[in-house]
């Protein structure tokens, strides 16, 4: 094995122990972290951090906007379903089918 090929493994072997320090270490500085906030009842806002907040209530189910059978239906959001994709081959509007 050459110098450079021995030096690179070494630095391999040191890069994962150094990522298996700062992963075992991380945890105890979270820890530390939380129970001061706690501590000292300190928010996030005070940090400069936004709180990530959920939408108001459980979401609503998507409206039909396009119904071809009772089966067939899109709300007009995402992938388009087979029957609409076969609609627009076929060269008929869409539209004819909005509900």
């Amino acid at each position: 094995m050459s110098h450079l090929a021995e030096i690179k493994a070494q630095i391999a072997n040191l890069q994962r122990e150094a990522d298996d320090i700062i992963r075992k270490e991380r945890i105890a500085v979270i820890q530390e972290i939380k129970e001061k906030l706690e501590n000292f009842n300190i928010s996030l806002e005070e940090l400069g951090r936004k709180i990530k907040t959920s939408k108001s209530g459980p979401r609503s189910a998507a409206v039909i906007k396009y119904q071809k059978s009772e089966h067939e239906y899109w709300v007009g959001r995402g992938p388009k379903p087979g029957w609409v994709k076969d609609v627009e081959k076929n060269g008929e509007s869409i539209e004819q089918y909005r509900v």
